[in-house]
């Protein structure tokens, strides 16, 4: 039986302050440093920016601690700041952040 497959277009992993509001979908990695329950939102910090994730569920909205270190996964919107309509978030507790950024560094120097 043939069907059709939909796929969804990858997290594009960027800074924050590098999102310009043109990607569909984004992935952020960073410190949660806030937390609003009213909205089901927290603020993740990168360290070059700021963005507010919004949670559609209570089970994500929950992995979403202050000061736990999470990758989020979703769509973008850019006004004067930046939101995330969160499809995916990621516990990066034991991520060693200072060899992730080495990585990062490596990966920029090889690509120019």
């Amino acid at each position: 039986m043939e069907g059709i497959w939909l796929r969804r277009l990858p997290g594009v992993e960027r800074e924050i302050a590098k999102i310009t509001g043109e990607e569909h979908r984004v992935s952020v990695l960073g410190v949660v440093v806030e937390r609003d329950e009213i909205n089901n939102s927290a603020l993740i910090d990168d360290g070059t920016g700021r963005a507010v994730a919004y949670f559609s569920t209570e089970q994500d909205f929950n992995l979403a601690r202050e000061g736990k270190v999470v990758r989020v996964i979703g769509k973008v919107r850019k006004d004067e700041n930046v939101e995330i309509d969160v499809e995916i978030i990621q516990d990066m507790s034991k991520l060693d952040i200072g060899l992730y950024e080495q990585v990062k560094y490596v990966i920029s120097k090889i690509q120019g």
